[in-house]
Order: structure tokens, then C-alpha cells, then sequence
């Protein structure tokens, strides 16, 4: 915080008050400027989304969201767009996240890509096991799935339906994914990738989708929050 004390002495000729008036001004501007400074953005590249953007600078999706309501549509942004973030970004890392590292008591960015590279190697050893080829990681469902999972954390519901965005179908058109085949699991409360796909597999309509042959394409959504305590969004597409 700025701040400057001012020290009303008798006898101070005009000069040396102009001078203490002077010096404090310099420190408020000095001090404004480090202030300033410690709010901090990132320029939108090519192919950029605000998904990536939080896997980059290694902070969590969510905050990215929450400071950048400014954009009408988080899901489209262009290159040269200022995204804001985090104090305490540490800046771009070229570093990936493991697919083992699945606890979700982490509280770091690494967690919402690990999980979601966690849940694609566990689908595709289902879809293997039964004869099935595998599904690739979408950026762009990723980052929508991620948005489902934190309006069910921060809206405190469970359904299909968002009260936000509507139906997994109506969110998909909202965002601008076209498609042939679609479908949506969504779950909340359980621990860890393995979990949450022992939960699914043991559901048959859930099941269903993750053996379902017309898909190629998976978004994974998972944040912590809400009266569940963990929120997870599987999204499949067929362009």
C-alpha cells in the first residue's frame, strides 16, 4: 500500500517544504508503478485457448476463468487477446504433466491436465480391451467439460442440464463444435481418475459411451469444489 507521511516542522522555508512535497510525490509514483506491475497477462497466441493458457503458466483453469469474465466467450478468444493472470503465475513451462499423478488433493495446475490425461490412457484400455481404436484428447472439450464441471462445483447441482449453458448438446452449438455423434458422462465425489472410471464402467449407460465405436474424440473435465467435493465431466465427440 502507497503511502507518505508529510512532517510539518516550524520555521521550514518554501523550499524545503516543495522538496518534502516533491520527494513524497516520486515515492507515490514509484510505489504505484510496482503495484501496477504485479497484475499479470499473457498475450493470446495462435491456437490459443484459456485451457492451454492455465497449462502453461501452471495455474488452475478455474482462476483463469474467474479472472477473465471480460470475454463475452472464454471458449473464443484471438491471437493478441490479453488474458489476465494469477499473481504468482511462474510463467511458461514446457513441462508436462505425468499420467500418474492423479490425486486430486493437489492444488496446482498440473491437476485438470493430469486427470484429464488420466482418464484418456484409462478409456482407451477399456476401448482396447474390447476391440475398439482409441479416442483422442480434444483441447477444445476439454476445456468445455471444464467449464460443466465448475458450474455444477459453483452452482451446487448435478444434472445433465446446465442452468448456465443447458444441455451437453446446446453447450457443444454454444461453443462451436459441430458433429455427427455426441455424448456426455458426468460424475461427482469420487477421489481419483481410477475411481471415477471404476464408477462409470459398472454403470451400463456410462459404459456405454466409453465403448461406443462411433466416437473419436474425448474432452475430460474435473474440478474440486461444490457439495461433492470433486466434479468430472467425460465429453465424447464424432466430428
Amino acid at each position: 500500500m502507497a503511502f507518505c507521511v508529510y512532517f510539518f516542522i516550524f520555521g521550514h522555508t518554501n523550499f524545503m517544504r516543495n522538496l518534502l512535497f516533491i520527494a513524497c510525490t516520486l515515492f507515490l509514483l514509484v510505489t504505484g508503478t510496482a503495484t501496477a506491475s504485479a497484475a499479470q497477462h499473457c498475450d493470446v497466441q495462435k491456437g490459443d485457448s484459456m485451457w492451454l493458457i492455465a497449462k502453461r503458466y501452471i495455474v488452475l483453469f478455474r482462476d483463469v476463468l474467474n479472472l477473465n469474465k471480460h470475454f463475452k466467450n472464454p471458449h473464443m478468444i484471438h491471437p493478441n487477446d490479453e488474458v489476465h493472470l494469477p499473481d504468482g503465475s511462474t510463467g511458461e513451462s514446457t513441462e508436462d504433466a505425468g499420467a500418474g499423478d492423479s490425486a486430486p488433493e493437489e492444488s496446482n495446475g498440473h491437476t485438470e491436465s493430469s486427470q484429464a490425461v488420466e482418464i484418456l490412457n484409462l478409456v482407451n484400455q477399456e476401448r482396447s480391451k474390447n476391440g475398439l481404436q482409441p479416442l483422442t484428447l480434444s483441447e477444445k472439450l476439454t476445456s468445455i467439460a471444464n467449464t460443466q464441471a465448475q458450474d455444477m462445483a459453483s452452482k451446487n447441482y448435478f444434472s445433465h442440464t446446465s442452468p448456465t449453458y443447458g444441455s451437453p448438446f446446446d453447450m457443444l452449438k454454444r461453443f462451436g463444435v459441430s458433429y455427427s455423434y455426441a455424448g456426455e458422462n458426468i460424475a461427482a465425489g469420487q477421489r481419483s481418475a481410477t475411481e471415477v472410471m471404476n464408477a462409470w464402467m459398472n454403470s451400463s449407460g456410462h459404459r456405454a459411451n466409453i465403448l461406443n465405436a462411433n466416437y473419436t474424440q474425448l474432452g475430460v473435465g474435473y474440478t474440486q469444489g461444490g457439495s461433492y467435493g470433486t466434479e468430472w465431466v467425460q465429453l465424447f465427440i464424432r466430428p
